[in-house]
């Protein structure tokens, strides 16, 4: 056989296998920057998404336990740190050759002026993306001291327009209104108190504003009691929620964000990036977290169904221009004022009217003003 033919031959294949592999992020990238809406799904949980919320919520203690050894985050991922490093799962590049947080900036679409919270900023890639590409403003927040210092010298070559917050994010105290855009890409899991966490960030957004959120795996489609307990490896391991769609719209939907968007990308597409291949690569042999070491036998003992069909969760949801006070938004009291869900269907024309003109004051105030009318009446 002629070598010079065989040379040709396997160039083809390697530059169609090429071609056709950046075309599969390509793909990805439409799909996850054109989000379906979600109308049609959170209206209600399955008994495992129910079970989640109790036996999955992280604790105060587990301080980001990454592993069976019980690792902290700067522990596990401190070996290999540096400015450039990347830490999400959560990019599907288009090419190999575009910017890994290219979906972030279609989604959030920020504008020069703007202010953006980033909530679990990892190394800062993304909101140092997003201000490069703008002349906007970013506050990150972590709770590692070794992810603010890159953080603080990436925003100092923008001259300072990146602010970095040391704390669990669970208990940051912004001001309300006070953000155009929020995002959390693979850290919402962390939350020891889902409601809080959303009711916080509907707070600090401005009308009109968005919330961005990236979630690696999902419960809304487990059907077996078998699947729940083996995905719980993970959540033991890693102290990490798998917040859905499904739940997250459940959640936002109550609290009044409207138009709410979402896309899933099951694990057989999004698990064969080039960027997941290098995580799945690094935790399994460089981290050695036993949970990916592990990783073959518990895919083994769960249903194939449930393990390839599970989403990676991406969801964009907006506050209104005309935030109103109704029943959805008054759910959110039980978090933030402790007060009782009241339905809307039992409030007069007036009241409803006197709670929109009352968005920003107290709740309790709202509910004096409410019960003074209907005695009018």
């Amino acid at each position: 056989m002629d070598i010079v033919p065989t040379f040709q031959l396997v160039a083809v294949i390697v530059m169609a296998l090429f071609v056709a592999y950046n075309f599969f992020h390509y793909v990805l990238l439409l799909l996850v920057t054109r989000p379906k809406d979600a109308s049609k799904i959170g209206h209600q949980l399955n008994q495992f998404e129910e079970l989640q919320l109790v036996e999955w919520t992280p604790q105060p203690n587990d301080f980001l336990k990454h592993d069976d050894e019980r690792r902290t985050y700067d522990d596990v991922f401190g070996t290999y740190r540096d400015e450039q490093a990347n830490y999400s799962t959560c990019v599907f590049p288009r090419t190999a050759f575009s910017h890994p947080y290219e979906a972030e900036h279609v989604l959030l679409k920020p504008k020069d002026g703007m202010r953006l919270l980033d909530l679990g900023c990892g190394s800062g890639a993304a909101a140092e993306y997003l201000a490069r590409r703008r002349n906007i403003e970013v506050v990150c927040v972590t709770n590692s001291s070794v992810q603010a210092d890159i953080c603080q010298r990436k925003f100092a070559k923008l001259g300072g327009r990146g602010q970095v917050i040391v704390t669990d994010f669970d208990s940051l105290d912004l001001s309300s209104e006070s953000f155009d855009a929020i995002y959390a890409l693979e850290s919402i899991g962390y939350t020891k108190d889902l409601d809080a966490w959303l009711a916080r960030c509907w707070r600090m957004l401005k009308p009109g504003g968005r919330l961005l959120i990236r979630s690696p795996g999902s419960l809304d489609h487990c059907r077996r009691k078998e699947d729940y307990l083996s995905v719980t490896a993970f959540f033991e391991n890693w102290r990490y929620n798998f917040v859905g769609a499904n739940l997250l719209v459940y959640k936002m939907r109550r609290l009044g964000f409207n138009p709410i968007r979402y896309r899933r990308l099951p694990f057989w597409a999004w698990g064969v990036t080039w960027n997941f291949i290098q995580h799945l690569l690094l935790w399994k042999y460089r981290l050695k977290m036993r949970t990916f070491v592990e990783l073959e036998r518990i895919i083994w003992r769960t249903s194939k169904v449930f393990v390839f069909g599970n989403p990676y969760n991406t969801v964009l949801a907006t506050k209104p221009e005309a935030a109103f006070c109704s029943h959805r938004t008054l759910a959110s009291s039980e978090v933030v004022g402790g007060v009782a869900e009241i339905d809307s269907v039992r409030l007069s024309g007036s009241v409803q009217a006197a709670a929109s003109r009352s968005t920003h004051t107290n709740i309790s105030a709202i509910l004096r003003t409410a019960s003074a009318r209907a005695s009018e009446q």
